[in-house]
């Protein structure tokens, strides 16, 4: 499974990449890989690790191709900044820019981290994973874990694995592009509620203290909190080895109304199947 075709300057949408929200859009996880790949493609350097990564959603795109444009911001001696504009024709439908940084080592000292270790890919998780495909797990699911979405839908605390797919045809993920997609996901998992998705993300920001090993890589929901149809979410990104960073979240109520994934896939869709997310009307 794959999310795109590469012709000519164009990344053409696959089925895969169609919207929960509607089939003639392209979800979240795509454009967030897709934006990742684009910008380390053009400006990866050895030496350098990729560090931060941040995604402005300005519409919803279109089930329909995609063109990438990044520009160096800066070359230093132990930073790099690029950043990536995400177009359909004309229209800019998300930017991105990507932070690399130089490694060195820690300084000493004792510093405080959660103790428990949440989070653990078990063989027995593993063996149920799809390949590709998402293992959900959440506190009130009786068994805590399970392929199908639609039994996690309750007011506890959400988590996943992913064995992603391939965002470009040919093209290997890189570590960085896995963790970008699974950081998309943030929102998802810190504004459902046990009467569905009722807010959609317009930005992720991604912070990485390294890259994920492997190419399952997972996500645990941290916190979340909203007013008045304005919503924030946390979440650690997770791996076979351990916590490897976190991602949060900006988000806005979705006035066509929540995403029920209790229904199911086969009925995913807006109350109001008209409405198209637009965050920058004006333009």
């Amino acid at each position: 499974m794959t999310y795109f075709e590469h012709r000519g300057d164009q990344f053409h949408p696959l089925p895969f990449s169609q919207s929960q929200w509607s089939s003639d859009s392209i979800n979240g996880q795509a454009l967030a890989g897709l934006s990742a790949h684009a910008v380390e493609s053009a400006w990866s350097e050895a030496g350098y690790r990729p560090a931060k990564f941040v995604l402005d959603i300005f519409r919803q795109p279109a089930y329909a191709p995609l063109q990438t444009e990044v520009t160096p911001v800066r070359e230093g001696r132990s930073i790099r900044i690029a950043d990536v504009l995400v177009r359909q024709g004309e229209r800019i439908v998300a930017r991105a820019s990507m932070v690399a940084i130089r490694p060195s080592q820690d300084p000493t000292g004792t510093r405080w981290q959660p103790a428990d270790a949440t989070m653990r890919l078990t063989d027995s998780l593993a063996a149920q994973l799809p390949r590709p495909g998402i293992l959900w797990g959440s506190d009130e699911h009786p068994d805590r874990w399970s392929i199908s979405m639609p039994e996690h839908q309750n007011s506890g605390r959400k988590r996943l694995w992913f064995d992603q797919p391939q965002v470009v045809a040919d093209i290997e993920n890189t570590p960085f592009v896995r963790a970008a997609m699974v950081g998309e996901l943030t929102n998802t998992l810190t504004s459902w509620s046990d009467r569905g998705i009722g807010f959609i993300n317009h930005d992720v920001t991604m912070l990485l203290a390294r890259l994920p090993i492997g190419p399952v890589v997972g996500i645990e929901a941290d916190n979340h909190i909203s007013s008045d149809g304005i919503a924030t979410g946390s979440a650690t990104m997770w791996d076979s080895s351990g916590r490897f960073g976190m991602s949060v979240v900006g988000s806005v109520a979705h006035a066509a109304g929540s995403l029920n994934s209790a229904s199911g896939p086969e009925q995913w869709a807006e109350a109001d199947s008209a409405y198209q997310p637009d965050f920058d009307s004006a333009r």
